[in-house]
């Protein structure tokens, strides 16, 4: 018998010699005419700098596709580059469009490594480049990665915390985008240090616009008790727009946590003058209640009348037995319209 083990060596090493010739293809120029294709092909040293510089011309005149290419060109071929270079080119890229594709190439070598000190020029240009747009773009290249723990296995001297007080708006943007991709595509919501990260970030900043997408949009499901409890304590908030994200975050809080909760988002609907605010504790109840939620929304009824169509439609919904949360906010919405 076979053991999945030895028939899957082989594959391994098909795909490596796959990997080494797709990094290397860049290198191969395509014929420009018959004469071309019949010249017998030369070994050609590798050239760093001229990756970068079509790299750089992709980025600014080439289409969408092309520019997807080459970025992504870049980061397989990066896994077979001298780190050195590497580090160089992102301490040394003036050009923030050029900057943030290195950035995603060298993060994608630290992940491939496991070499975790990579990413400082990276971080050093995130947290104190005298250019906004260099920073937002330096934060930018960490997306996809797993940038948290990047930063953390870099003794924590930049985190999120940090970036989102940035004073350029689009250095927080990327702040913000970042953990939402990271959250949803790269762990599916099931990374703790990741949602208490960005529970932290968005307490920390002074921005509540990000600060509430930050928590609206995270996913909470892993988080840990005093976590929900800095959430809890956002309900108290002067600001309407965290008061609801705060709703929406504690609707995905785990399941030991949901009794406490639900008494929490009751009693903020019960108190609550912002109609937005209320239609996010209702959201929270029914995410953390499902078919369970029905007697509490009705125990709701009445209390705003103006409110009184949401709870239908949740109502309404609820009736359907949808078991995904996505789908049932999706039947709930279409209700509204």
């Amino acid at each position: 018998m076979i053991s999945p083990l030895s028939t899957a060596l082989p594959r391994r090493a098909s795909w490596w010699r796959a990997a080494l010739l797709a990094s290397a293809t860049w290198l191969l120029p395509a014929p420009s005419s018959a004469a071309d294709a019949a010249t017998p092909l030369r070994q050609t040293a590798c050239s760093f700098t001229g990756m970068i510089d079509e790299l750089r011309v992709a980025l600014k005149s080439g289409s969408p596709a092309y520019r997807k290419y080459a970025r992504e060109r870049l980061k397989t071929a990066a896994r077979v580059m001298p780190a050195d270079e590497l580090r160089a080119a992102v301490q040394d890229e003036r050009d923030p469009d050029t900057l943030e594709a290195l950035g995603m190439a060298l993060a994608s070598k630290s992940s491939f490594t496991e070499d975790a000190t990579l990413v400082q020029p990276l971080l050093a240009r995130a947290s104190g480049d005298a250019d906004p747009k260099a920073r937002a773009a330096a934060v930018r290249g960490l997306r996809g990665s797993g940038s948290v723990d990047l930063m953390t296995k870099n003794g924590g001297v930049v985190t999120y915390e940090q970036l989102i007080r940035d004073s350029a708006p689009e250095v927080r943007q990327a702040v913000v985008d970042n953990l939402i991709h990271e959250s949803a595509k790269v762990y599916f919501g099931h990374e703790r240090t990741v949602s208490e990260a960005a529970v932290s970030a968005a307490l920390a900043s002074k921005d509540p616009q990000a600060a509430a997408k930050l928590l609206s949009e995270v996913s909470m499901e892993a988080v840990g008790h005093d976590t929900v409890e800095r959430l809890r304590q956002q309900l108290r908030s002067d600001d309407p727009a965290l008061r609801g994200a705060a709703a929406t975050a504690l609707g995905g809080v785990p399941g030991a946590e949901s009794s406490a909760m639900r008494d929490a988002l009751v009693s903020l609907y019960r108190d609550e003058k912002d109609p937005a605010v209320r239609k996010a504790a209702l959201q929270g109840l029914v995410r953390l209640g499902m078919g369970g939620a029905r007697s509490t929304l009705e125990s709701l009824r009445g209390v705003a009348p103006g409110m009184d169509p949401e709870i239908d439609a949740w109502q309404s919904a609820l009736k359907l037995g949808l078991q995904e949360w996505h789908l049932l906010l999706r039947e709930k919405e279409r209700l509204r319209r």
